[in-house]
């Protein structure tokens, strides 16, 4: 899953993670991935430590520290050329559609901000047991199904960019739930409109795994 440096690094944020708090997860892709037996591209982390606790922990530990996403309750960390991201749980208030407030939440209501459900689980630092908040994260990864976490509307109206996010899904497997599949189709232009050209380039070359044909020398 890791060459030695990435394990090595890997290992010291869990052990870090885990001795300060057992609410600390590896969540999202990562454990989606997992479970279907591929290598995580991303390992992002979650936990109830406060971000300025936080912050000070791997600070002492050695690691560099960005709080770029501290309004988001975002913490990035890096050593040695790797880089992860540290969450605390969140909770969206004051919503208006498309912009919230950020505070800290439970796992409950953090699972409840994720896209889609094969993106809401929690896999436990100190355990290794996955958490499934939502309840059908791990149904929908065994039967390779691709549903937003929710409302459809409201999941593609808060951002625009899970609807092209929703089909590059689809190519990698996934069927698409036949009601939240209507839904995208409807909201298509408006998203397609509304979603910065780049951010769709980046959906699209995931689709084609462009990295992937560039790691064979072919670009």
């Amino acid at each position: 899953m890791f060459d030695e440096l990435d394990a090595l690094s890997f290992l010291e944020v869990k052990m870090i993670l885990v001795y300060h708090s057992k609410e600390s997860y590896l969540f999202g892709g990562a454990v989606r991935d997992l479970l279907l037996g591929n290598s995580p591209k991303d390992l992002d982390f979650v936990t109830d430590i406060p971000y300025k606790e936080l912050t000070a922990i791997f600070e002492e530990a050695g690691w560099a520290t960005k709080a770029t996403g501290e309004a988001f309750l975002v913490l990035n960390v890096s050593k040695n050329g790797n880089h992860y991201e540290i969450a605390n749980f969140r909770k969206d208030v004051n919503e208006d559609g498309r912009h919230c407030d950020v505070v800290v939440g439970t796992i409950e209501e953090d699972c409840k901000r994720r896209d889609f459900t094969i993106n809401s689980l929690y896999l436990k630092l100190d355990s290794g047991i996955i958490i499934d908040p939502c309840s059908t994260g791990i149904k929908d990864i065994e039967e390779r199904v691709i549903r937003f976490n929710g409302a459809p509307k409201k999941r593609i109206e808060e951002d625009y960019v899970r609807v092209f996010r929703f089909y590059r899904f689809i190519t990698k497997g996934f069927t698409p739930d036949k009601k939240h599949l209507k839904v995208v189709r409807t909201m298509f232009n408006t998203a397609y409109k509304n979603t910065n050209p780049e951010r769709v380039r980046e959906e699209i070359e995931k689709m084609v795994d462009i990295n992937k044909i560039q790691r064979k020398g072919m670009l």
